[in-house]
């Protein structure tokens, strides 16, 4: 028993220093800044287009699945926290490179059958709309009606909506990775044997994330070290090693 509450002391003392180090109070003040800026923009979206309610599936971390973090109408946005997976829907046209369209909705339609536990209302027509990051793909805005189907104006001001939401969903998209990527690494960076230059070293490419761009290459890297130090502790040592040398080599460039 003692020796368990001294690893547990050391393992919350450790992850209190790495959380210090990470500046992680800012990174969740970010997104959530980030969850109400994307809840007004859908809210706008409401008001111009119109539509009764504007939401935005987010890709996080693989193509499988999405993330509703808003949904809006025009009186309101709410921050939520859905999956959806995109499989058989409209949604899973857009992330495979398809364009914008509209779509009239049935009853029990299974094309937002996944979207429906968000939903306050009973829509009839649905207007699928891409998110482009960069040349990629993240995610779609999903804008519903329930007066029927959207006209073609309409979906040309959803494709330009896309473009705008696309400005927040860049940094959200950012933030929620690093998350992700911590979730996966915390376990190889807190052990007893963890060594203490890849925490530092990843905190590093943290700040550089933040400030620096073009991050896209950078955040690969982080998400590619987080998951080898994910495995066991050995990967964990190796890669402290790999990214220990590599500064090492890069401060010496500096001094000559």
């Amino acid at each position: 028993m003692t020796r368990l509450r001294a690893e547990s002391a050391a393992f919350s003392e450790r992850l209190a220093d790495l959380l210090a180090t990470l500046e992680s109070a800012a990174l969740i003040g970010s997104a959530r800044s980030r969850v109400r800026g994307l809840g007004e923009q859908l809210r706008f979206a409401c008001l111009a287009i119109p539509c009764t309610e504007a939401l935005a599936a987010l890709e996080v971390t693989s193509m499988d699945r999405l993330v509703v973090p808003a949904v809006a109408t025009a009186a309101e946005h709410r921050e939520i926290d859905l999956e959806v997976h995109p499989g058989g829907t409209p949604l899973a046209h857009l992330l495979a490179g398809g364009g914008g369209h509209a779509v009239e909705i049935t009853e029990d339609d299974e094309a937002i059958a996944p979207l429906r536990p968000a939903l306050v209302s009973s829509p009839r027509g649905a207007i699928f709309v891409p998110i482009r990051v960069g040349d990629r793909v993240v995610g779609g805005a999903v804008l519903l009606s329930d007066d029927g189907p959207f006209s073609d104006s309409a979906l040309e001001m959803s494709e330009r909506l896309g473009e705008v939401l696309a400005l927040t969903v860049e940094s959200f998209f950012t933030e929620r990775a690093l998350f992700e990527l911590f979730a996966q690494a915390l376990p190889s960076l807190l052990g007893n044997e963890a060594p203490t230059s890849l925490p530092a070293a990843l905190a590093d490419h943290i700040r550089a994330l933040r400030v620096a761009p073009p991050y896209r290459r950078r955040l690969e890297l982080a998400t590619l070290v987080g998951r080898i130090a994910g495995r066991t502790e050995l990967e964990a040592e190796l890669a402290g090693k790999v990214l220990t040398a590599f500064d090492s080599y890069v401060a010496a460039l500096e001094g000559a």
